[in-house]
């Protein structure tokens, strides 16, 4: 307990002084913005890398081609991500750059890109490097979050406080002159990659439960206790349906062993794509998933699906599954705000009544 007390204000020190060098060295007094000026071209900066994030926000470059087919739409992404924007046909150029790429290196690469009259760069933490991203980019407009950035000439924070994380793409196109109608999240599934999942499946397409029991860290994954505990519970009460569980390239040794040992439990053993993965919860029946992008896939799709979240308001308001098919299961509360409870940490008797519930949706 007092390791993680220790560890979490060092990380936050650590992050308030790095935006203080990065506001010190970089940050300048940019003209106001006149709403009234033509927007030809944005760029969005997403080195966050998070696959929810694109999919939260996939309806975005659509919506605004809508508006104005002429728009020229770009990128700014990090390698693991890049296949996710490659693929968006309304996306006009990818840009990729390292994810920690050295501040030395910022100027040569943003060279390296056409001007954008626009940049909408939606973090909530800003360092030294992306400061002078900012800076060397020197668009007309600038959407940001964070106050008192003088490079950020439109800041959208109270329009978004205590929002959804949608909502911060709607109003930062509002901002610049685009009214959005249609919010509906978007993913381009390759055919291929469909097409072997389908031959996997096999009659078992449709009626299946999928369980993806991973996140993007170590505690919003089940253990491979836990893991294992859930998979039994689940076929022992619905016994009817197949399990599914998704895999990783990371956990799909345990994913392997443990559908070999339970009955009715499947996976598809050499997973090796994100892409996979959706063909998945595309054909199940429904989906339970900890909080990570398969959430909103399952948005997608318009899946069935039991969401499991930890207790945290914030995140929660900001990343919630927004759709009437979705339920979601708290885990424990943290004893304090430094401690960050395993996803897996629920009442297993509630997790089942929970899923009863959800297929009862589907």
């Amino acid at each position: 307990m007092i390791k993680d007390l220790t560890i979490g204000r060092l990380l936050k020190l650590r992050e308030q002084l790095s935006f203080v060098i990065g506001k010190l060295l970089f940050d300048k007094t940019t003209a106001n913005y006149q709403p009234s000026s033509t927007i030809n071209s944005v760029l969005f900066i997403r080195g966050d890398g998070k696959l929810g994030d694109s999919i939260v926000s996939s309806f975005v470059y659509r919506e605004m081609k809508a508006c104005k087919p002429s728009l020229n739409i770009g990128v700014l992404c990090t390698p693991n991500s890049e296949h996710i924007f490659n693929n968006d046909p309304f996306i006009d150029n990818v840009h990729c750059y390292p994810k920690r790429a050295k501040i030395w290196k910022v100027n040569s690469l943003i060279r390296q890109l056409p001007n954008y009259d626009a940049v909408v760069f939606l973090t909530e933490v800003l360092k030294p490097r992306d400061f002078l991203m900012l800076r060397c980019l020197n668009a007309k407009a600038v959407v940001g979050l964070l106050p008192n950035i003088g490079l950020i000439n439109v800041n959208i924070q109270k329009l978004v406080h205590g929002k959804h994380s949608q909502d911060y793409f709607v109003e930062s196109a509002r901002a610049l002159g685009f009214e959005l109608s249609d919010l509906s999240y978007r993913f381009n599934l390759p055919d291929k990659v469909e097409q072997e999942i389908l031959h996997f499946l096999g009659d078992r397409k449709g009626h299946y439960i999928a369980l993806n029991p991973a996140g993007n860290t170590t505690k919003r994954t089940f253990t491979a206790k836990r893991l294992r505990e859930v998979a039994y519970a689940l076929r022992d009460r619905f016994n009817e349906l197949p399990l599914v569980i998704l895999a990783s390239p990371a956990n799909q040794q345990l994913v392997n062993e443990i559908s070999a040992d339970i009955d009715g439990v499947f996976c598809f053993c050499e997973t090796k794509s994100f892409e996979q993965n959706a063909a998945l919860i595309k054909h199940c029946k429904a989906l339970v998933s900890v909080d990570t992008a398969t959430v909103h896939l399952a948005n997608v799709y318009n899946k069935p699906l039991l969401a499991i979240y930890r207790q945290d308001p914030d995140n929660y308001k900001k990343w919630s599954p927004n759709y009437s098919k979705a339920i979601t299961l708290f885990t424990r509360a943290a004893v304090n705000e430094y401690e960050e409870v395993n996803i897996g940490e629920f009442e297993l008797a509630k997790f089942l009544d929970e899923v009863t519930i959800l297929l009862n949706k589907a």
